[in-house]
């Protein structure tokens, strides 16, 4: 006679098995749905789909109103071409006839992301007003340069950095050297702060603080779900894939390390990078000459655009003031 064999003891460990079974399953399938979104948003952030010259040239003149025509024809253009991080980088040189002291004042103007050189051409001419030459340049991946991808100013502090000494060749070690930067630009400009303080004055326009908190940040705003993991995800690739590290690339710890006088400039209706970025910044500036502008209704890199008098004069206003202290110093 056949034995039955009793199972029912066995029950609670085979549903507990497919329980954990059915879990893991879930975890999996969410892990590769993250890391899908992950993939897709640093392919956004790293391999942007990148304005043309052209492009951004027909943007200036029929949105922001600039005056191209000035550009093109009246102004003194020398291009020009370093070697980078990873290849070379192009752009152009502006000499102002006004810039003809014993001490030359250069403007070096940094795009932002998926721009290039000719929007920094509005910038420029603020600066051309008040008598400095300039210098424009497209960032790696961007415009006429070399370059395979972009890090939001993890590898563009470094290529500055040429351009800075680039620069220097051109006008003199002793030149007085503004930066500008929107956006990217404006976190590549703080950044290489981190790596040399021989520039006289920053202006940063809508910078964010830190790329790992950004991310977050960003993500959440526009997904309305957690930022984890999906970022750590995203910050894991990026390390493995470009060698760029969220977490070695803050702005904020930049600022506080160094005495050179910042200007921050954000638009209260960014909500692509919130005002509290420059704020936060602004809170641990070690100079004393550092300012704080936030513009009423000027959303993201629009705080020019919102009203271009008032932006020349916060510009004009914080230049000529670095400007007076160094004849007192």
């Amino acid at each position: 006679m056949l034995s039955v064999i009793n199972f029912a003891p066995l029950a609670p460990y085979v549903i507990s098995l497919i329980a954990a079974g059915a879990v893991l399953a879930v975890i999996t399938v969410w892990l590769i749905f993250c890391t899908v979104i992950a993939n897709n948003l640093l392919k956004k952030a790293t391999t942007p789909i990148a304005h043309t010259l052209e492009e951004v040239r027909k943007m200036q003149a029929e949105t922001e109103h600039t005056d191209i025509d000035a550009y093109e024809n009246i102004w003194l253009r020398t291009p020009f071409e370093i070697d980078g991080l990873h290849g070379k980088l192009r752009g152009e040189v502006i000499d102002n006839p006004a810039d003809n002291g014993n001490r030359r004042k250069v403007a070096i103007i940094v795009h932002g992301h998926t721009m290039n050189r000719i929007n920094s051409v509005k910038y420029a001419a603020v600066f051309y007003s008040l008598g400095f030459s300039a210098v424009i340049y497209d960032h790696c991946y961007f415009g006429q340069s070399d370059g395979k991808f972009c890090t939001l100013g993890y590898y563009e502090r470094h290529d500055l950095s040429a351009v800075i000494d680039f620069t220097k060749r051109r006008f003199g070690n002793d030149s007085v050297i503004a930066l500008h930067g929107e956006s990217m630009g404006a976190v590549t400009a703080l950044t290489v702060l981190g790596l040399r303080n021989d520039v006289d004055m920053v202006i940063a326009d809508c910078p964010f603080s830190d790329t790992f908190k950004y991310y977050c940040e960003l993500f959440t705003h526009h997904t309305k779900l957690p930022s984890f993991p999906v970022v750590e995800i995203g910050g894991s690739i990026a390390k493995r894939k470009y060698g760029y590290d969220f977490q070695k690339c803050s702005p904020i710890a930049d600022v506080a390390q160094t005495d050179v006088p910042v200007c921050f400039i954000h638009g209260l209706a960014d909500d692509y990078i919130y005002p509290h970025h420059s704020q936060d910044m602004y809170k641990v500036c070690q100079n004393p000459l550092s300012e704080l502008h936030l513009v009423p209704n000027a959303r993201h890199a629009c705080s020019h655009l919102t009203d271009r008098a008032a932006y020349a004069q916060i510009v004009g206003g914080f230049v000529n003031k670095i400007m007076e202290n160094k004849i007192k110093e």
